[in-house]
């Protein structure tokens, strides 16, 4: 366990060494093993070029003279020849056949184990020079014992060549560690200890002074000229810093003196905008005001006084018609006369309808008083005075907020708000349909609340968000529906009751938002128009 704790903080101490040392023995390792592989290859090759030769010696020194033991028929000569031959080396077994039958052998035939088998025919030569086979020779030559002289070459040269190149390596890295890895310690250890207050220490290697430098020294030298250059720019970024420091005092108190002024001017100047923003929208407001309200006096004044009278003459003359119908029953003029008659006075009353409600546009402050109510309770009185309206269709009216919101404002402008919201979702959202529902949220803050006004119907197409507060902007104008309702209650939340309203887009129903303040501020009002 120590000796693994040992390597590891040498590994951690000197990587480059170990690497290093890695390196040497794989690469050493890799040309020992080629170079035995080598000798060993060759070494084969001489031991089978060996049993070549003992091969080729049998053939030529014993073939000859085993042939004429077999042509004499000398068994004891012939045993004696076999066993000669199983005296050379690498020789296992020999078996020799005659042609009459006989069989001679010397030592035992292997089983296992790499052999070499050779057949020979034995031939005696006559006097007359002719030669006449006499039997057949068989011979083994085992390679076990060349195996076995390899295996031991194998483990001489792996042990002498791997003690060789393991002194090598450690002789190198011994070299390499006193050369170089000592001194990159050094100078690893002093860039880490290095810091700004420890710049007047400079790198020193400790090994001979020599006449030319080489890497290690160049490096050092390098390091301490940054050293150098690093306090020389040190020096003059203090200097700078200093000087910067004086003048950053100084800036910041003017800069102080001058932000207060400006904070103050721009205080002014953002109230005095405000106000300025305030009185124009609400100049604007007024104006668009007074031109509808001169607007309605001379409708009222130029066309009240002709349809009352066209509704009379109409009138008589419906009568007149009815009465000459009945006198003459058969007669299809007075049947014209009557219907005529009957549709000039049904659209006389239209016209006379519209004018009146073209009359609420223009809000008659005069008559209006500001006195103190309870809002909730107020919307309760509303949604009372709506029942015969509301019986049809019967929708499920819910008010949230406080059990009791005391006002200093105008009840009339509430009640119209109100109740043209109100009818517009009965008309507009649910169509006169049951299961409705409407739902107003009161939530005050300061001095004003918030109004969420929802209901489930219909909704409001897209693109009408804004124009459902114009003059005569309607969707059902076929049902009778004037477009004034909406616009109506726009001048009476900004004008009479100062406040905002805008229409919120929903994913079901209509959605309005209203922002008021609780006790709006007094208007000058003007004479109601004649």
């Amino acid at each position: 366990m120590r000796l693994s704790q040992r390597f590891k903080a040498l590994c951690r101490q000197k990587p480059l060494g170990i690497r290093l040392l890695t390196a040497i023995l794989l690469y050493s390792s890799v040309i020992t093993l080629i170079a035995t592989a080598t000798q060993l290859w060759l070494d084969y090759r001489y031991e089978r070029s060996a049993i070549e030769e003992r091969l080729q010696q049998i053939e030529a020194s014993s073939l000859n003279s085993l042939a004429n033991s077999l042509w004499e028929i000398s068994p004891t000569q012939i045993q004696v020849q076999l066993d000669g031959i199983l005296q050379l080396p690498d020789v296992r077994y020999l078996k020799l056949e005659s042609q009459f039958g006989d069989q001679y052998s010397a030592g035992d035939k292997p089983n296992t184990g790499a052999t070499v088998e050779r057949h020979y025919a034995l031939n005696y030569v006559d006097s007359s020079n002719a030669a006449v086979k006499v039997g057949d020779l068989t011979l083994i030559v085992s390679l076990d014992e060349v195996y076995r002289r390899l295996a031991d070459k194998v483990l001489l040269i792996l042990a002498s060549q791997g003690i060789k190149t393991f002194l090598v390596s450690i002789f190198i890295l011994a070299l390499f560690n006193q050369l170089v890895t000592r001194h990159l310690s050094t100078m690893a250890q002093y860039a880490r200890r290095l810091k700004l207050d420890q710049l007047n220490t400079p790198l020193i290697l400790k090994r001979k002074t020599r006449q030319t430098e080489d890497e290690l020294s160049q490096v050092a030298n390098a390091m301490n000229s940054m050293r150098q250059t690093m306090l020389t720019d040190i020096d003059k970024r203090e200097a700078a810093e200093r000087s910067l420091a004086r003048l950053n005092a100084e800036l910041e108190q003017r800069v102080s003196d001058r932000t207060q002024a400006l904070e103050e001017s721009n205080k002014e100047l953002r109230e005095t905008l405000k106000k300025l923003q305030a009185t124009q929208q609400q100049l604007v407001e007024s104006k668009k005001l007074a031109a509808l309200g001169g607007l309605v006096a001379g409708v009222a004044h130029e066309i009240n006084t002709p349809i009352g009278i066209g509704y009379t003459a109409a009138s008589y003359l419906a009568d007149q018609a009815l009465l000459y119908q009945q006198q003459h029953q058969d007669n299809p003029l007075a049947q014209t006369a009557v219907e005529s008659s009957q549709l000039i006075c049904q659209n006389l009353e239209r016209a006379a309808q519209l004018i009146r409600a073209f009359k609420q546009v223009s809000v008659d402050q005069a008559s209006e008083q500001c006195r103190q109510f309870d809002l909730i309770q107020y919307l309760a009185e509303i949604q009372h005075s709506l029942s015969p309206k509301l019986k049809q269709a019967n929708p499920d009216i819910s008010i949230k907020g406080p059990t009791q919101l005391i006002l200093n404002s105008y009840p009339g402008g509430y009640y119209q708000i109100f109740t043209n919201l109100i009818l517009n979702s009965l008309l507009h959202g649910f169509d006169n349909q049951t299961g409705g529902k409407i739902s107003m949220t009161i939530n005050p803050y300061a001095d004003r609340m918030q109004i969420e006004y929802r209901d489930n119907g219909a909704g409001i197409p897209d693109g009408w968000h804004t124009r459902l507060f114009e003059p005569f902007m309607t969707t059902k104008r076929n049902r009778g529906c004037s477009g004034l309702g909406m616009h109506i209650v726009y001048n009476l939340v900004s004008q009479l009751l100062q406040g905002h309203i805008q229409s919120i887009p929903s994913k079901q129903g209509a959605h309005f938002r209203i922002d008021l303040p609780l006790e709006p501020k007094p208007i000058a009002l003007s004479p109601p128009s004649s």
